[in-house]
């Protein structure tokens, strides 16, 4: 019999512990805990940031690290969206709106991130397909030359230099275009008339999978810009149409849809190698008219966007990848965390990461400023000696072992606050005051080098040194209060604000403030915060008409967006980093705690045993 090194051409390593720079396939004998040991490789689906905007039945284009969305409908009837979002592996961000025509849903497209191209679609309900066609060069739509007839429920693939369009509903019409960049030519018939299949490829080397009644085809059909050849059918019969595919005609991915009847949305997953397709791991949730991101060159990734449950309804948000790896993905989530002793919200906040946090002052029921103060360790929140003002809406900054509070508003005898003070880990004790008292401003950085920030209309941005607050005469520009911040006294970011939902961003650099990217969605009312100026994570808040659990990152430039709170909350108190935050307490009177920890990837390490 064959042994490993017969194999592999290779001794078996005899090691104490496993190896931190193994590769896929490596066998080796930990002695420590006696095993035979293996990173091996793993297929499977893990949730991503959600879109900003739920929808299905959109245009879709690029690779899993580098996509777009545009156009779909949210509910049905269809509603015919304009806008556009764009994926960077971590979050989305908005993209532009069309231009030459309307929103539109039941359309498709293809192309990468700066070279995207739209195509067909309807722009209301009854659903008329259109010949409206648009690129995409990563900031902004063209309209280009219609397709010869008005499409809907089409498969588009390739580049907008080179694209193909097969198929459209109904699906008694052949209807295969090539585009050259400029202009579109008949291509060669399909095998079967289709509408609602999923294609990817190039137009020289694509194909089609599935497609829509009456039929409910299961086949592949590859392409080579000119005829069409019948392949083999989906492993999986129950998956007949509406699906999402990324890769070429040797390597690729088919996900989702579902079957003619019952019409009901599927999680199945399938590979193709060019011969035959086999079942992968399901996806998390089943769901068809999703946006995939098709121009991947193999089906080791994939990237499948919104959606229907069953075709109808209200559309999905969700986002999940696929991978095909030696590493194990695990997504970012907010999970609950041990509650607070007091029950509050427009609390300050501060904390270097998400086991280590401080949270004190606040609004307490029945509406009563509160002078409680409390400190978190990663599994229990500690009553710690009181602040020596209670105030709401105060600001602070800090660590969990060094902290600063200041400002804010006492609910008896209603006075704005120019208190400051500094916690040392076991004690609050008096500091100078802020130079203008404040109401609803915001505060980072540390307890020796804070800022303060945002607050009562007009208000002076000011920095403490450890010693004295300085007014630096610089209020933020749009003059808003109660935003979230992040970061340092001489790198920070400001957010939101109140007055109605307000998506201004503000930069400050130590001396003055510069307008920054937009939020995707516009809060105020204590938008809790967490990292630095250029990663920061800006959560919750309240929203008209209502609180939100949505979740954005910011990298200095664009905000995108990041999983969601458990809870919908305003008024939270923030702490950590961006990849490693908390939110505490929030309106109405909450003690409820919610930990972030961001995506993280480890070796697939498994122990080989002969069952």
């Amino acid at each position: 019999m064959a042994d490993y090194q017969d194999i592999r051409g290779l001794r078996v390593k005899y090691l104490s512990a496993d190896p931190s720079n193994t590769v896929a396939g490596e066998v080796w004998y930990n002695s420590t805990t006696g095993t035979l040991r293996s990173q091996l490789v793993t297929e499977a689906w893990s949730s991503g940031a959600p879109i900003a905007t739920a929808r299905a039945a959109m245009g879709a284009g690029g690779i899993p690290t580098a996509a777009w969305i545009a156009g779909g409908t949210a509910s049905t009837p269809n509603s015919g969206l304009a806008i556009t979002e764009e994926y960077n592996g971590t979050g989305w961000s908005a993209g532009g709106s069309f231009t030459a025509n309307p929103g539109r849903g039941y359309t498709d497209g293809s192309g990468p991130l700066t070279a995207g191209l739209q195509v067909g679609g309807a722009p209301g309900s009854p659903v008329v397909g259109q010949t409206w066609v648009e690129s995409y060069n990563g900031t902004a739509w063209t309209g280009e030359t219609g397709t010869p007839i008005g499409l809907w429920q089409n498969a588009v693939f390739g580049t907008s230099a080179a694209a193909v369009s097969a198929g459209q509903e109904p699906g008694t019409v052949t209807a295969v275009f090539n585009y050259d960049g400029s202009s579109w030519t008949v291509g060669g018939p399909m095998n079967t008339t289709r509408g609602y299949a999923t294609g990817a490829g190039t137009q020289t080397a694509g194909f089609i999978v599935g497609g829509s009644p009456p039929t409910g085809d299961t086949y592949t059909e590859l392409y080579n810009g000119s005829t069409w050849t019948v392949s083999a059918v989906i492993a999986s019969a129950s998956a007949g149409y509406s699906g999402g595919a990324n890769g070429v005609q040797t390597s690729a991915i088919y996900f989702g849809g579902k079957p003619n009847s019952p019409a009901v949305s599927v999680a199945t997953t399938e590979l193709f190698d060019g011969t035959s397709w086999t079942a992968s791991a399901a996806m998390g949730t089943g769901a068809d008219e999703m946006g995939s991101a098709n121009n991947g060159t193999s089906n080791s990734t994939a990237l499948s966007v919104g959606g229907f449950p069953n075709g109808a309804g209200a559309a999905f948000s969700t986002t999940e990848e696929f991978n095909q790896s030696a590493t194990v993905i695990t997504a970012g989530a907010w999970a609950s965390g041990p509650v607070l002793n007091t029950g509050r919200n427009q609390a300050m906040g501060a904390g270097a990461t998400n086991t280590a946090a401080l949270v004190a002052g606040g609004r307490v029921a029945p509406d009563n400023s509160s002078n409680a103060s409390e400190t978190y360790d990663g599994a229990t929140w500690t009553t710690t000696p009181n602040l020596n003002t209670d105030r709401y809406n105060i600001a602070g900054c800090g660590i969990s072992t060094a902290a600063l509070g200041f400002g804010g508003r006492q609910t008896a005898p209603g006075s704005t606050q120019s208190a400051s003070e500094e916690w040392d880990g076991s004690s609050w004790t008096a500091t100078p005051s802020l130079n203008t008292a404040v109401l609803s401003s915001s505060g980072c950085g540390t307890s020796t080098a804070g800022l303060n920030a945002a607050g009562s209309p007009g208000s002076p941005t000011e920095i403490y040194n450890g010693t004295t607050w300085t007014d630096q005469s610089a209020p933020s520009a749009p003059a808003l209060q109660t935003r979230g911040a992040a970061g340092i006294s001489t790198a920070a970011v400001y957010f939101g604000g109140t007055g109605s939902p307000d998506t201004a961003t503000e930069d400050w650099n130590g001396s003055a403030w510069t307008a920054g990217g937009s939020l995707i969605l516009g809060r105020y009312f204590n938008a809790a915060a967490a990292g630095t100026s250029t990663d920061a994570l800006g959560f919750g808040g309240y929203v008209t008409p209502g609180s939100t659990a949505a979740t954005e990152g910011y990298d200095g430039t664009v905000w995108s967006t990041r999983p969601s709170l458990g809870t919908a909350r305003y008024g939270m108190a923030g702490a950590g980093t961006a990849s490693a935050a908390l939110s505490a307490g929030g309106g109405p009177f909450t003690t409820a705690t919610e930990v972030f920890t961001g995506e993280t990837s480890a070796a697939n390490i498994e122990t080989l045993t002969t069952s």
